[in-house]
């Protein structure tokens, strides 16, 4: 039985009580049991065209654009010289002035870069590398590979130094690896632009093109260690704890007791090592190059990792590459959407408290706190009946469930930034020293208990997630605005929308990843092996489904890749319809030409993925991207649900009716 409180109850039903249809726009030439996501999106589609400034185009994008227009009106009143700012407002305003100084980015050139690069041409050995990259991963130029702080897998009351794989610029490692013919075109116009950032360094155009070969050559040897990201290794597989010994002995030709005195980490620690095959890859690369190779590829690490903050030669090039040639985007962003961006990502509590108090009250906080409540219950209820869990299973399954906290809006304390310096007129210097406050706060979390107050991203940021050893999910203010929340919209559409993605995020803790941990986020298998293989029958179900969907061409969505995602979209929009059910239990009749209330929730879902991409930007999520097209969010998820069905009453052969209706929760 669903049990929530009547405070609860009493506010998520007296928005039902005067509960306004969502604004919609409805292409009716469509059938909702043909095409659902057309009779959804087409309007919006027409109506909203790619930015040149953007790959694609979504309702995500809209938000995010809503809440940088907010923000850029808080930065712009900051930017102003004024005694009365406080010490968050001087360094928001200062840091957003310094960025958009382009005369003072352009009179300083290359010169922010000059002590880097003194350094890197002063090495003298091998032996000296390590020091050097413990202080550029300081400045979040993440050469070789990145040290963060994670929760410890088998002690996740601990926070503990991980070791990952990085260094490489492109994030897609096949780039580097795919000898198809498309994917080598790219490789030369990588290897272009990186010869063109040379230049612009003031090398000789013989010099840079060998340059550029040396990096494509380190890089693709780094990738040749980096895991398939389609892999689905559970927790744990690939985690080591290692001591610094031990560290030294799988990757010798790195100083480690160097880099980890650098950082200030005891040499006798003992690290989480994350991919060892990648370390051990890394070591061969170290060994083989020379050490002129090894400091040409740290060269092309500081720049491309400090290329926002560099004049506009280094940004346009930059954009020419990863942004235009990646993902199709036809041109730069304004400078205020560039700076306020940087603003965010150095400043983001700072800037989160000022948009808070204009977009997020009190009373929306508390609404979508009670829908947590509500969905939770729901998937308490559903987990209860479920047929293919057994019963000790389910138990902690219950108990995992009741353990989940939520981050929803803002935290209840906000980061401390008393100690970062923020210079008018210094955009590079204010950039490093950012960075360096922050690394260095994640640094003095290792060692020390879980802090679960802490949040992973700051309000301001238009996503949600689910963490595994924090059994946490976090809705930021950002996402909690429309049409993904509505505070003057009633419930209908509101669990059809944020109600379904918190029950996407919720399943997180159930999934192929999410099951590995238990209640306290400890890496255990809790699962019976027979309920085990009842789940993977049961996603496999959706993995074949989604793999048959078309992106573009004969190219389709890898149903393994998405498989995660897809199945929590699946549980997620289950368990909000749930919710709401639970919530409405009679629905009082609509007027003939209205939408009822469950079409009035499938199209608050819709609603959130309707989207335009350029074909380019498709190829490359298709190749990367966990999360399958907009159009298969919607048409994937609602297929396999009868309720669906039943609320446009679609005829059973309708395309909108998956024969084998797949469902796991």
């Amino acid at each position: 039985m669903l049990r929530i409180s009547c405070v609860a109850f009493c506010l998520l039903t007296a928005a039902l009580a005067q509960e306004p249809a969502p604004s919609l726009d409805l292409d009716t030439s469509v059938a909702p049991c043909t095409d659902f996501y057309a009779y959804a999106c087409n309007n919006w589609q027409a109506q909203n065209p790619i930015p040149p400034d953007q790959p694609g185009w979504g309702r995500f994008d809209e938000l995010a654009t809503a809440s940088d227009s907010i923000v850029r009106l808080i930065l712009e009143k900051y930017s102003a010289p004024d005694p009365n700012r406080s010490p968050d407002e001087q360094k928001i305003g200062d840091y957003y002035q310094a960025c958009m100084d382009e005369t003072a980015i352009e009179q300083a050139g290359t010169a922010p870069l000059r002590d880097e690069m003194r350094a890197i041409a002063g090495l003298k050995s091998k032996d000296e590398l390590a020091t050097l990259v413990a202080k550029l991963h300081r400045q979040a130029i993440n050469a070789f590979f990145r040290l963060v702080p994670r929760q410890d897998l088998h002690d996740a009351a601990q926070m503990i130094a991980e070791l990952q794989p990085a260094g490489t610029a492109v994030p897609d490692r096949n780039l580097y690896l795919r000898r198809d013919r498309q994917t080598g075109a790219l490789r030369k116009l990588y290897r272009e632009h990186v010869q063109r950032v040379f230049e612009l360094l003031g090398d000789s155009q013989a010099q840079a093109a060998s340059e550029a070969k040396t990096v494509l050559a380190i890089e693709t040897g780094l990738a040749q260690g980096m895991p398939d990201p389609t892999a689905r290794n559970p927790p744990g597989i690939t985690y080591h704890k290692m001591t610094g010994r031990e560290l030294a002995a799988l990757s010798p030709a790195f100083a480690w007791t160097g880099y980890l005195k650098t950082l200030g980490l005891p040499s006798g620690s003992t690290l989480s090592i994350e991919e060892t095959p990648f370390f051990a890859q890394m070591n061969k690369i170290l060994q083989a190059a020379s050490l002129e190779d090894l400091q040409v590829y740290i060269r092309w690490q500081v720049v491309h990792g400090s290329a926002p903050l560099l004049s506009r030669a280094f940004v346009e090039e930059n954009f020419s590459f990863f942004d235009k040639t990646l993902s199709g985007t036809k041109s730069l962003p304004p400078r205020w959407k560039q700076c306020e961006r940087l603003t965010n990502s150095a400043l983001g509590d700072a800037v989160g408290r000022k948009y808070v108090e204009l977009a997020f009250s009190p009373q929306s906080k508390a609404r979508v706190e009670q829908m947590v409540e509500a969905v939770k219950n729901a998937l308490a209820e559903d987990i209860r009946t479920i047929p293919w869990m057994g019963p000790q299973t389910k138990e902690q399954a219950l108990e995992k469930l009741a353990a989940v906290t939520s981050h929803i809006g803002y935290p209840e304390h906000w980061r401390d930034y008393s100690t970062l310096r923020i210079v008018r007129g210094d955009a590079f210097g204010n950039f490093r020293r950012a960075e360096e406050l922050e690394f260095q706060r994640q640094l003095d979390t290792i060692g020390k208990p879980v802090d679960k107050k802490d949040w992973p991203d700051p309000p301001i940021s238009a996503d949600a997630s689910y963490n595994d050893q924090q059994n946490t999910i976090t809705f930021p203010a950002a996402i909690l605005q429309p049409p993904f929340f509505d505070s003057a919209a009633g419930d209908a559409q509101n669990f059809g929308a944020i109600g379904a993605l918190i029950g996407h995020e919720l399943t997180h803790g159930f999934d192929d990843q999410g099951s590995r941990f238990d209640a306290r986020g400890n890496v255990r298998d809790w699962w019976s092996a027979a309920d085990r293989s009842a789940f993977e029958q049961h996603t496999q179900c959706i993995a074949n489904q989604y793999s048959g969907y078309p992106v573009l061409g004969k190219l389709k969505v890898n149903g393994q890749l998405t498989l995660d995602e897809n199945v929590a979209d699946n549980g997620g929009l289950r368990l909000a319809y749930a919710a709401l059910q639970n919530i409405l239990a009679i629905e009082s009749p609509a007027p003939p030409t209205a939408l009822t209330r469950q079409q009035r929730f499938y199209l608050g879902w819709a609603n959130l993925w309707c989207q335009n991409r350029s074909a380019t930007y498709s190829r490359e999520l298709a190749a990367e991207d966990s999360h399958a097209p907009g159009k298969w969010r919607v048409n994937g998820v609602v297929s396999n649900m009868p309720e669906f069905q039943q609320a446009f009453h679609c005829r059973p052969k309708a395309p909108m009716v998956h024969r084998n209706a797949c469902r796991v929760w």
